[in-house]
């Protein structure tokens, strides 16, 4: 028995060596994989604000090193091997270190080399087709009042508030998801299932390629469609405004409403496809930066059945207005009756846009996408659009680990 006792001792001695080795070899493997993927993802936040990868997983490393490592990390946007090779939205992170371990160590003379490494990127996540790109500490959408608002889609506020996004009074919201970089009112004015993410990334303005605008075509001085008149409208620069009362058939093309007002009143009937307004000012083509560019106001009755084009530069643009005009400068107010039909984009980047829409009306392809937005109306935004039309949902990003 003692024989067989000391032959058996070393192999007793090296298992309790080496599982003690493999439990050590486990612990830094993790916290090693735990720091690569926190970097990862920080190095995928960097690029949600315009920074570069490397320096968000540097900071994060230099935060959150649970120990020192045995070579200089390698950051790569994009990474240069795996699956996600060439991605320019996805960042990959390899760490090394070097831990001697408690068994194996009495025999080697350096340590165990021991390295992980992570990928984290922007995936596509949600569709949404209500946007608010105010980035600033208060309330990007607002729902109150009697408000319903049935989106079909999804809301994203870039705004950072606590709420961001509200529903207060009796207003009735179904829209889903529901985004905010701030906080979420969460109320029971949401319908039952809507999917909340708080404290989400800020998501890309979708039309941010946009040009400035440069007012050009045929110059119209003080345009006005009087009521109980019908004229027919063409492309060109609309200067000091346009005010419609009457009846108006737009040609296709681009309308630049430049300075002044595009006025369309409550009795008005606006007819056109194809038709983009774009809401500028000639002064920021000298340098102004203090110049209103022009604002739209759609007053209560009237008859709107405008699509945007499909093709060209503004395509899917309903309404553009000049992101040169100061941040919060005038409102731009969208009602209209049970008889009108959008199609299209707003975009808004440097105002807010208020929607006091009507029961019925028929903008089952509308997307919203302002400084700041307040429904106060009923606004029953289903997003569906014409198959290969240039309107549509936008789709969100988000960030996490892809490998």
């Amino acid at each position: 028995m003692a024989v067989m006792t000391a032959m058996l001792l070393p192999v007793l001695v090296g298992a309790a060596g080496l599982a003690g080795d493999t439990a050590q070899w486990v612990l830094v493997r993790r916290a090693l994989q735990r720091q690569a993927d926190s970097a990862a993802l920080a190095g995928a936040f960097a690029l949600t604000q315009s920074l570069p990868a490397q320096s968000g997983a540097l900071a994060d490393l230099a935060k959150n090193q649970n120990f020192g490592l045995s070579a200089p990390p390698l950051i790569e946007n994009a990474p240069t091997v795996g699956p996600f090779a060439g991605r320019a939205t996805a960042v990959r992170v390899r760490l090394q270190a070097v831990s001697r371990l408690p068994f194996s160590g009495i025999f080697m003379g350096s340590g165990v080399t021991i390295s992980a490494e992570a990928v984290a990127g922007l995936e596509r996540d949600g569709d949404y087709c209500i946007l608010a790109l105010d980035d600033s500490n208060t309330v990007g959408i607002t729902n109150s009042g009697n408000t319903l608002v049935d989106a079909r889609c999804g809301m994203h506020a870039n705004a950072t508030g606590e709420p961001a996004i509200t529903g207060q009074g009796s207003a009735t919201i179904a829209a889903s998801p529901v985004s905010a970089v701030g906080g979420i009112n969460s109320s029971t004015n949401f319908a039952p299932g809507t999917q909340f993410t708080p404290y989400n990334i800020s998501q890309r303005d979708p039309f941010a390629s946009l040009p400035n605008p440069a007012p050009s075509g045929t110059t119209f001085s003080n345009f006005r469609v009087n009521s109980n008149q019908t004229r027919s409208l063409q492309p060109g620069t609309y200067t000091g405004g346009l005010r419609i009362q009457g009846t108006a058939n737009l040609a296709p093309g681009t309308y630049f409403i430049n300075g002044g007002s595009l006025d369309i009143g409550s009795q008005a009937v606006v007819n056109g496809s194809g038709v983009t307004f774009v809401l500028s000012n000639s002064a920021y083509s000298t340098g102004s930066t203090s110049a209103v560019a022009a604002t739209t106001k759609i007053n209560g009755g009237a008859t709107l059945r405008i699509t945007a084009p499909d093709s060209g530069t503004y395509a899917g643009v309903l309404f553009y207005q000049d992101r040169r005009t100061p941040a919060m400068s005038d409102n731009v107010i969208i009602n209209g009756n049970s008889a009108s039909q959008l199609r299209g984009a707003i975009y808004v980047p440097r105002n807010e846009i208020r929607m006091n829409g009507t029961a019925s009306m028929d903008v089952d392809c509308l997307q919203l996408v302002g400084y700041r937005l307040v429904f106060t109306g009923t606004s029953d935004l289903r997003n569906i659009c014409p198959a290969l039309s240039s309107s549509g949902a936008f789709k969100g990003n988000i960030v996490r680990l892809l490998g």
